[in-house]
């Protein structure tokens, strides 16, 4: 085996490694490299694979063999060494050997490494209460689940909401009279929801009826960059109105194999039960990070952050290409310089940066592990982690990466529930209606 000699920091990320390997240890790698050269070694007189050790020897050279024993000596030391530590490595910086001999080798490692934090769960954390109405949320939920049951019935009414209607429409620019979208004759079909429509453009065509047609003017959007800035000229025509209609409580419990409304109100409860206690869970975790990254300074691995950097960098390009924009065009419209986007993008990788290496820390602290059992029961039992792997599945990604990235949500969850044992949390009012509004729209 191989055994740390000593150990020198030079920095918060850097740290320099005397490791020793014994000779039983060289002993197994120079078995190793013989039998795999031995494997397809060739001489007269000796069958393929059992070319004695002391022949290969002589034909390569004791100096190549010893290299290649060191080699795989080190590599393997190396393979377990890093598992052995109880920090994360980032990456390897420099392997200098010192001596070696079929009785021992020394070498020297360099490792970029996370930082190890001194973290302080003794503390008292402040987040807003919250109210959720259960009532109302079972209401939300009973409406949602029928929804995804809905039928649409052609009608001869005016368009109500919630209807879908077929139209055929423009939009003008009012001022030049140029044509944004539509004009084509084609027929699109639209759901009479305020929330998915332009806004104004709702309330213009609730009760227009099959056959009918309207102009009005409604202001662009500001979020759509062709619409902004604009006095929009809209023309509609109603080619179809299909009335929205919803399943009773027993067309809904046959079509979702429950026995009664009553069990599916009492399951949704469960759910909402245990929806609450993750929120609090997850705000009062969100809170303790924010706490940390605040009061904890350290160094940030180069390595990690020039990585991060890039990868921000050319997710945001990507998601200008798919909107057919370069960065120049999203710079101009937006009154930065490059310097100033890289300063950005450099801000959010060390935010990120801090935000994991915390986690990490946070995980060898409480001693995070997760099995297959614990797993199993939070795939049975939680209804968070439940969604997250129907996200999961919709995603079409590789089983490995399913895997991985459900026990880390499991770790997560696991971490959370330390946390919030750990922690004094002081809930209090609200300051503002935003604030509600924040805890609603986590919710």
């Amino acid at each position: 085996m191989s055994k740390i000699l000593n150990e020198i920091k030079k920095a918060d990320t850097i740290k320099v490694l005397n490791i020793e390997i014994d000779k039983d240890s060289i002993d197994d790698a120079y078995s190793k490299v013989m039998r795999e050269i031995q494997k397809d070694f060739v001489v007269p007189g000796f069958r393929k694979g059992k070319v004695p050790f002391n022949i290969i020897e002589n034909k390569l050279g004791q100096g190549y063999i010893f290299q290649k024993v060191t080699e795989e000596a080190i590599n393997q030391s190396i393979r377990d060494l890093l598992t052995s530590l109880n920090y994360n490595v980032i990456s390897i910086l420099n392997i200098k050997l010192k001596s070696a001999t079929y009785e021992k080798i020394e070498y020297e490692i360099t490792l970029e490494i996370e930082p190890t934090l001194e973290i302080n769960d003794n503390i008292e954390i402040e987040v807003n209460e919250i109210n959720i109405d259960k009532e109302e949320e079972l209401k939300k939920r009973l409406d949602y689940i029928r929804e995804q049951y809905v039928k649409f019935v052609e009608s001869k009414e005016g368009i109500k909401e919630g209807d879908r209607a077929d139209i055929i429409f423009e939009i003008r620019d009012a001022n030049t009279n140029e044509l944004l979208s539509g004009g084509d004759n084609k027929v699109y079909s639209v759901i009479a929801k305020k929330e998915l429509l332009l806004p104004g453009l709702f309330e213009n065509i609730l009760g227009m009826k099959k056959e009918e047609e309207k102009e009005f003017s409604i202001p662009g959007p500001e979020n759509i960059e062709l619409l902004k800035n604009r006095t929009l000229k809209i023309k509609i025509k109603v080619n179809n109105i299909f009335e929205k209609i919803l399943p009773t409580d027993e067309e809904l419990i046959k079509l979702i194999n429950y026995n009664s409304i009553d069990q599916l109100k009492e399951d949704l409860d469960k759910v909402i039960t245990a929806d609450i206690e993750n929120l609090k869970k997850d705000i009062v975790f969100n809170r303790f990070l924010a706490h940390l990254k605040d009061n904890l300074d350290f160094e940030l691995p180069d390595s990690m952050l020039k990585k991060e950097i890039e990868a921000q960098k050319n997710n945001f390009l990507l998601i200008l290409k798919n909107q057919n924009r370069t960065l120049e065009d999203y710079l101009k419209s937006v009154n930065q310089t490059e310097e100033e986007f890289n300063k950005q993008i450099e801000n959010i990788a060390k935010d990120n940066i801090k935000r994991s290496i915390i986690l990490n820390n946070l995980i060898r602290k409480y001693n995070i592990n997760v099995d297959n059992l614990e797993i199993e029961h939070y795939l049975k039992n939680d209804p968070e982690t439940q969604r997250f792997v129907m996200e999961l599945s919709q995603a079409k990604l590789d089983q490995n990466v399913i895997t991985q990235r459900l026990v880390y949500f499991v770790t997560l969850k696991k971490l959370k529930d330390e946390v919030f044992k750990r922690l004094k949390v002081v809930y209090v009012k609200p300051e503002t209606e935003k604030d509600k509004e924040k805890v609603a729209d986590k919710f």
